[in-house]
């Protein structure tokens, strides 16, 4: 079946494209945010052979295609030339909104989700050049001096990547409110214009609108600028409403800006950054009372935030406390064990398969998990199916990552991937750490082999 083809399919099944109220896509999977979830056919998707598996979590259709989700999506995107339309037309419904604890949480996850998905591209090529300057400068091959202009450029490139989220997320937070995305960036750009960072640097008082705004340096930051989009959204849809239509071409944005300019830098934006202070503490603080424990569960439940589409939330978390901290000792190393035991598991399905087929198959997961950075093959094409795969992840999961936790394994670069592609993330710091990751790396395997090993393959089960 051609993508187009597929494409095509997968929107009949979803319930026309009159039901898709906004579509994205992360390294495998098509989200959808849908008007009706129940006009989705899920058995009839779940039947098909291009989708690995099917995902409702935090307000999202997922649907896991793989590597080539890519080329699919500018597919599904040719066949919804009006999906901006159909976004702002849904933003005038008023739905009912559940008032349980559960859906608020589930709420903000799949916000956050939907903020965050889309910038893991620019994460793993922030990842690359930093990378480069940790591999090939001064630190360790010497390569480049730290005036060669290739290591100025990879230098800033990648210091691009983390210093300018709140334009990228004030991009995406408005594709997921469904607010204008240039004025979405240009909200992000406000927060950190050189002027208002100085200001802060300074310390000097200034208001907006005789309101005292408290000037804070918000680079790297996310929930300043995705609180006030949020907030934004509702704002335009008033000025959108009420504005007249000869005033509307400049009405709208103007009207929308003199509003949130308080909202933003005086509520908001210290709002959020207190926020996200906390939230640093309290990630920081849970690995120091728990440590290793707390690397080795995360390690354990990775997989299973992946089977639901969350563990895109976990970038979120990262961006508060990295620019903190400078590194991270707790959930880049723990998917670093998680994924390098799966992939000890993997392995040891390889050998215990007794059909040729079902052996080539399961190498091919492997293969991908390795050099196309992607692990859904493997965890809905093995582990899913065969149950013991799952289990021994579980278990192989939290054991490398108490060992991985114990050796003190830190991450210097973000690099939210799998296979090779994750390893740069732990370049850039002393050269006992690349000893640390060689060591991890080789225990989470065996690890995972071992445990898998001895558990039963049931291979009657598919």
């Amino acid at each position: 079946m051609t993508n187009q083809v597929l494409a095509s399919t997968i929107l009949e099944k979803v319930g026309g494209k009159e039901n898709v109220k906004s579509v994205t896509h992360c390294m495998t999977r098509l989200r959808f945010s849908l008007n009706d979830i129940e006009k989705a056919n899920q058995d009839e998707l779940k039947a098909m052979n291009e989708i690995m598996g099917v995902v409702y979590k935090g307000g999202q259709f997922q649907l896991i295609i793989g590597p080539q989700v890519t080329n699919l999506y500018d597919e599904v995107m040719q066949l919804l030339p009006n999906q901006d339309k159909l976004q702002e037309e849904h933003c005038k419904i008023k739905e009912p909104i559940k008032k349980d604890i559960k859906s608020y949480i589930n709420n903000i996850m799949g916000a956050l989700a939907g903020c965050m998905t889309p910038l893991i591209p620019i994460l793993l090529c922030m990842g690359i050049c930093k990378a480069i300057v940790a591999v090939l400068g001064p630190q360790l091959l010497g390569v480049f001096t730290e005036k060669d202009s290739l290591y100025v450029l990879f230098q800033f490139v990648g210091d691009a990547g983390l210093y300018f989220i709140p334009i990228y997320v004030g991009y995406t937070a408005s594709k997921k409110f469904g607010f204008n995305e240039l004025m979405g960036m240009f909200l992000g750009a406000i927060l950190i214009h050189p002027t208002l960072i100085q200001l802060a640097a300074d310390g000097t008082k200034f208001d907006v609108y005789g309101i005292p705004a408290v000037a804070q340096n918000y680079t790297s930051s996310i929930i300043p600028i995705i609180l006030t989009i949020w907030v934004a959204s509702y704002v335009e849809r008033f000025f959108k409403k009420y504005t007249p239509d000869v005033l509307k071409v400049f009405g709208i944005p103007l009207g929308t800006l003199l509003i949130m300019l308080p909202l933003e830098l005086c509520l908001f934006g210290p709002l959020g950054s207190f926020a996200g202070q906390y939230i640093c503490q309290g990630i920081i603080c849970l690995y120091d009372v728990a440590g290793p424990l707390a690397v080795g569960v995360v390690g354990a439940t990775f997989g299973l935030l992946v089977l639901t589409g969350m563990h895109t939330v976990l970038m979120a978390f990262l961006f508060m406390t990295f620019p903190m901290v400078g590194y991270d000792a707790f959930i880049i190393p723990a998917i670093f064990a998680c994924s390098y035991a799966g992939a000890g598991v993997t392995l040891a399905c390889v050998i215990k398969f007794k059909d040729k087929k079902k052996k080539q198959l399961t190498l091919g997961y492997f293969i991908t998990w390795l050099f196309g950075g992607v692990g859904e093959p493997m965890l809905y094409g093995l582990n899913i199916p065969y149950k013991t795969p799952l289990y021994a992840g579980i278990i192989s999961g939290f054991i490398a990552g108490v060992v991985t936790g114990l050796l003190g394994l830190k991450a210097y670069v973000l690099s939210p991937s799998n296979g090779l592609y994750i390893l740069p993330a732990f370049l850039g710091g002393p050269n006992s750490n690349y000893i640390l990751l060689g060591i991890s790396m080789v225990v989470s395997v065996v690890i995972g082999f071992v445990v898998m090993w001895f558990m039963k393959l049931d291979e009657s089960l598919v």
